[in-house]
């Protein structure tokens, strides 16, 4: 009796701990997913429709994500992007009968995008993703126009939707294991049932590990 209760006791002790380290080794991807991360970088495109080709060129903008993990392969965070492009050179000859469609027509504007977004991760390094949410757009030459100098468009088209694909790949760089990310990015902004279309570099750096 006193053997099987010597026995017992010895399983009991062998047990505790072995509980004791399955729920600490079970809590470690728990917390791990539990933490939010932080990217962000600039972002370089060019339009690929023909008519905003014809009066535009390059963008020039910044990106921040935020995004935590949902499983070991897949995170779902949301994006801010902002963008600045460019017209043609030489090509903003206007006229004082120049409507107000053809003056932004040839002017600079500014793109803002706020988007949920989920990426998959292919393995340790390559990823894609997708998103979609708001844009808002405003032209340096009348705020509320927006790109209404699109003939698709309203003529105060400052609202749309604006989604994305992307592929990229992420680099390890020095002894610390800093992250950057390079990605090509097919992006539009909708509205009227009408795209505008760019394709672009987006470089980002991880500040939460």
């Amino acid at each position: 009796m006193k053997k099987i209760l010597i026995v017992l006791f010895s399983l009991l002790l062998l047990v505790n701990p072995l509980n004791a380290q399955t729920k600490l080794d079970n809590d470690i991807p728990k917390n791990k997913n539990k933490s939010i991360y932080l990217e962000s970088g600039i972002n370089l495109s060019l339009p690929v429709h023909i008519q905003m080709y014809r009066s535009h060129r390059l963008a020039i903008g910044f990106n921040v994500r935020a995004w935590k993990n949902i499983s070991k392969k897949s995170e779902l965070g949301i994006k801010i992007d902002y963008d600045y492009r460019f017209i043609k050179k030489n090509t903003r000859i206007l006229t004082p009968e120049s409507t107000l469609e053809e003056r932004a027509l040839h002017s600079n504007f500014s793109l803002f995008c706020i988007k949920p977004n989920i990426q998959f991760n292919l393995n340790s390094n390559w990823y894609w993703g997708a998103e979609s949410g708001v844009g808002y757009a405003l032209s340096d030459e009348d705020g509320q126009i927006g790109l209404g100098f699109v003939s698709e468009y309203s003529k105060n088209q400052q609202f749309g939707i604006c989604s994305g694909f992307y592929l990229g790949k992420n680099f390890i760089v020095g002894s610390k294991k800093k992250v950057f990310g390079v990605s090509l990015d097919f992006t539009q902004f909708l509205a009227q049932w009408h795209a505008e279309n760019s394709l672009g570099l987006k470089i980002k750096y991880r500040f939460i590990n």
